[in-house]
């Protein structure tokens, strides 16, 4: 069989060849059918440990990994969320789950499923959140380069790699699980499932393999968001106003603050399919494929306050006055607005789906000292998304703004009628469609890619085998978008909520409950469903064109890009010594061109660029145990498709915005992000599950994109643009530590217990873009966080695992240059955290059951306006975000 016939007793080295990973609770062994297989078969908390530590031991590369305990036996929901207890990663939460994935606080990180390229749409990586865990086999994070990996990611290369039928024992096997989800905030109920069959045969010389899996998710959520945004600085004119701390300077006044429910339902539907031949032992075949279909219907219910209603746009007046300031500044604390000012309520709602499609040939022949593998890969992936929002009015005689409610960062609101009583919120009569923002947008990404790689052995030497190589990849992506900005009715012939019957709707109630004590914890909004069926007769009603076909597409938004990648690389495997240790790795270097062609709104721009990115891996055995590794490598990222697009969108001011509108832009003369990488790592395997390690890493980084906002007049009204540009030089360095203990020499039930604990420390910078007069800075690195933990402790014995799981981050910089008359134009992220549970019982050897809980400290997010002193965090915040709790009850089976 061309499957691997001999395997070491050595775990480790098991791991490495890639051998079955199947293997009994406390080291037991059993002998399969054929005696000349010997398997080591790893099944439960301890087996994936050891696994996983035996794949960073024995790569050449400075190397991460996750690995299931079984099938469908990794308790987290993707490889998002399963990503985050890996040293050096952080993750975002957003829509009730773990979104983008970051390597050492950078997003550039290349995404592979099973070794090949696989994106979304017009993204250069797939979003991890769509890969369920219920399919994974193991996840490598590499975080130095070889030449062999896909260039494009200067954080790294996450390599997610599902199961393939020579993985499982010979025979018919099935396994899977159902759980119930239960979404505390959003008080849903959900079924996630998953089935994965495999048949393993013989027919004469050959092997067969045939596999399918299939995984869905359902799931409600709902995020709850409190807001206040930058203050400008405004003149308080009104007799009432109190006497401001500091005579002469302007009093800070946000423009706007509110709250908003985000919540719906999201489904993801998966298939993988992989059939293997292998018809002597120096051969083998395979065909595969995989599916993710994703859709989500959504919707973000604001309640928006406006303490700049009707302010005058030519000069900074305000119509109000202060009744309270923070102490000792001219930051507005609590205002007073009784001239019937305006009040927003608004529904937004989505509806998005996306379908990406995986499916790939290849072969792998032994000739003597050559080994000759090959793949070729066809990738689809679309995306359509509809956005129709409604704002309604209403104007009540007072408003009480309070910019910060109990000293939190929380903002809130009294409404009251002109004789003090409470003003009445549910009267439908009140409510004017006061405008809408009517959007959609489609995307399409293909890519067929194709490549060959050699190995050829020596029989002596320092030189140990050659791995060479090619890849060609033709790659698309396109966009377009259409978005009319706000339009508002016509003031002259008001409609009413009434007119419309079954428009009205009552959000959620409860909101922030459990985090700050607000008056207003429920409104009136518009109803999500009636707003996508009958938007052509909420467009006509409001004065405008009815567009039954939705909006015109807008040419500014619209790219449609080709991309030619040609590769080849070679790397030299060497092994020597150094007095009596041993000294192994790779040298290497890979070759790159890029041809690329940008098209948008009647433009078309050709470029090339060669590249080449030679890379160094070293690992020293200091002692059997014991190693010292190294790496150097130079790495880039190319700019995201729409990143490049060259031309801008702009939308006027708005009532909820009515000091100047915006606009958000591509950059055509983006240039790749260049990286030169140092990696040193001295690692303790001293048992194994158990290891002690420290690491040293340096970027030192040239041109990293991050987005700037700045002012640009139109018809003399400004507008604030967003737009990507490359930085000039700068630096990440940082230093990781992971320590994984088992405590077997503990007594009875204690034997049971292991940790896994793991900090990073970082440190990032470069300097910004020349301003108008040439001028730059050093700026902080975008979602770079100095510090990030996680401590899990784990136990496994008498058929009952658990996971407790820790994980830390500290605060970090979101963006630069955001408008408003705060010291600091930045905005910062205060420390976050969260505390994962997984139990799990198994009935017995085919039937186990699970208890799982996230976000167990309920922990809550915050942002602030900051950057211009330590007291910015309290005078200016933005965000207070509570976060979806979950529980899953359920079980999993294997026969």
């Amino acid at each position: 069989m061309f499957k691997q016939k001999k395997l070491s007793l050595s775990i480790a080295l098991l791991a490495t060849i890639g051998g079955p990973q199947v293997c009994a609770q406390d080291g037991e062994q059993r002998q399969a059918d054929d005696p000349a297989l010997e398997e080591v078969v790893v099944r439960g908390v301890r087996g994936s440990v050891v696994t996983a530590q035996a794949i960073k031991m024995d790569s050449q590369q400075v190397v991460d990994s996750i690995v299931a305990e079984d099938v469908g036996k990794l308790p987290d929901n993707s490889v998002a969320e399963a990503l985050q207890r890996v040293t050096g990663v952080q993750i975002e939460r957003a829509n009730g789950e773990a979104s983008t994935v970051l390597v050492r606080g950078l997003p550039n990180v290349v995404t592979t499923l099973n070794g090949r390229n696989i994106f979304t749409t017009t993204g250069r990586g797939v979003a991890l959140a769509d890969i369920p865990a219920d399919l994974l086999h193991r996840v490598d994070v590499k975080k130095s380069a070889s030449a062999a990996d896909i260039e494009g990611g200067i954080a790294g290369v996450i390599d997610v790699r599902l199961r393939r039928p020579f993985d499982f024992d010979d025979g018919f096997t099935i396994a899977g699980g159902l759980r119930e989800v239960y979404s505390e905030r959003a008080e849903s109920t959900d079924p996630v499932g998953s089935v994965t069959m495999n048949n393993n045969w013989s027919s004469g010389d050959s092997d067969f393999g045939a596999m399918f899996s299939v995984s869905y998710q359902d799931r409600g959520y709902m995020d709850q968001v409190n807001f206040v945004t930058a203050p400008f600085a405004k003149e308080i004119p009104h007799p009432d106003s109190v006497a401001a701390p500091n005579p002469g300077e302007p009093t800070l006044i946000p423009n706007v603050i509110g709250s908003y429910f985000r919540h719906g339902d999201r489904n993801r539907t998966s298939y993988n399919g992989a059939f293997q031949w292998s018809p002597n032992d120096n051969s083998e075949y395979y065909a595969e494929f995989f599916h993710i279909a994703y859709e989500q219907d959504s919707e973000w219910n604001f309640w928006v306050p406006l303490p700049s209603w009707g302010d005058p746009a030519d000069e900074p007046i305000g119509l109000g006055y202060v009744t309270e300031y923070k102490p000792g500044t001219n930051v507005a604390k609590e205002y007073v607005r009784d001239d019937a000012p305006g009040t927003i309520t608004s529904n937004q709602a989505f509806s998005d789906s996306s379908d990406t499609t995986q499916v790939a040939f290849g072969g792998e022949w032994n000739f003597d000292r050559l080994t000759v593998n090959t793949d070729l890969a066809y990738t689809t992936s679309e995306a359509e998304n509809e956005t129709f929002i409604l704002d309604l009015v209403f104007f009540a005689p007072s408003v009480t703004y309070d910019f910060s409610k109990n000293g939190t960062g929380a903002s809130d609101v009294t409404i009251e009628n002109a004789d003090g009583t409470p003003y009445d919120l549910t009267d439908p009569s009140q409510y004017v469609l006061n405008q809408f923002f009517d959007q959609r947008s489609r995307q399409e990404g293909e890519a067929i890619s194709w490549k060959t790689d050699f190995n050829y052995a020596f029989d002596q030497g320092v030189v140990t085998s050659l791995d060479f190589g090619l890849r060609l990849n033709q790659r698309s992506a396109f966009n377009q978008s259409a978005d009319t900005g706000g339009l508002a009715g016509d003031p002259d012939n008001p409609v009413f909520l009434t007119d419309f019957p079954g428009l009205e709707d009552m959000t959620p109630s409860g909101f922030l409950s459990d985090v700050v004590d607000v008056n207003t914890d429920q409104w009136l909004t518009p109803r999500r469903d009636y707003l996508l069926a009958n938007r052509s007769e909420i467009r006509q009603a409001m004065g405008h064109d009815p567009l039954p076909q939705g909006p015109d597409y807008i040419p500014a938004l619209y790219f449609d890009n080709e991309e030619n990648n040609y590769a080849a690389y070679i790397n030299a495997n060497y092994e020597m010594s150094l007095g009596d240790m041993p000294l192994d790795g790779e040298l290497g270097v890979r070759a790159v061109r890029l041809e690329s062609t940008l098209r948008g709104a009647g433009a078309s721009e050709d470029t090339s660029a060669n590249k080449l990115l030679p890379s160094l891996n070293a690992r020293l055995g200091l002692r059997e145990d014991l190693f010292l590794r190294g790496a150097l490598s130079q790495t880039i990222t190319r700019p995201g498709f729409a990143d490049l697009n060259p031309f801008t969108a702009y939308f006027q001011p708005t009532p909820t915005q009515p000091d100047f509108g915006t606009g958000e832009g591509g950059n055509p003369e983006l240039e790749s992000v260049e990286s030169s990488n140092l990696d040193m790592s001295l690692e303790w395997y001293f048992d194994d599950a158990s290891s002690l390690t420290a690491g040293l890493f340096y970027r030192d980084i040239e041109g990293y994109i991050q987005f700037y906002a700045s002012e640009e007049m139109r018809d003399d009204v400004p507008y604030e643009v967003t737009r990507p540009q490359n930085t000039g030089s700068g630096s990440l360095e940082g230093v990781e530590l992971a320590y994984t203990q088992f405590f077997d020499n503990l007594p009875g039930f204690w034997s049971g217990f292991g940790i896994q604990a793991n900090a990073t420390f970082m440190d990032g910078e470069a300097e910004s873009p020349p301003d108008a007069e040439g001028n730059t800075e050093m700026q902080n690195l975008q979602n770079v966080s100095d510090e990030s933990y996680n401590l899990v402790l784990l136990y496994e014995k008498y058929d009952f695992s658990a996971r407790l799981a820790y994980n830390w981050r500290s605060d970090y910089y979101l963006n630069f240059d955001e408008a408003g008359a705060q010291p600091g134009s930045s905005v910062i992220v205060t420390d976050t955290d969260s505390l994962d549970l997984a139990l799990n019982y198994d009935w017995n050897e085919n039937l186990s059951f699970l208890l799982e809980a996230t976000n167990l400290t309920d922990s809550v997010y915050s942002d602030y306006f900051g950057g211009g002193g330590s007291a910015d965090e309290s005078l200016y915040p933005r965000d207070t975000f509570a976060r979806e709790r979950t529980y899953s009850l359920g079980m999993r089976f294997r026969y």
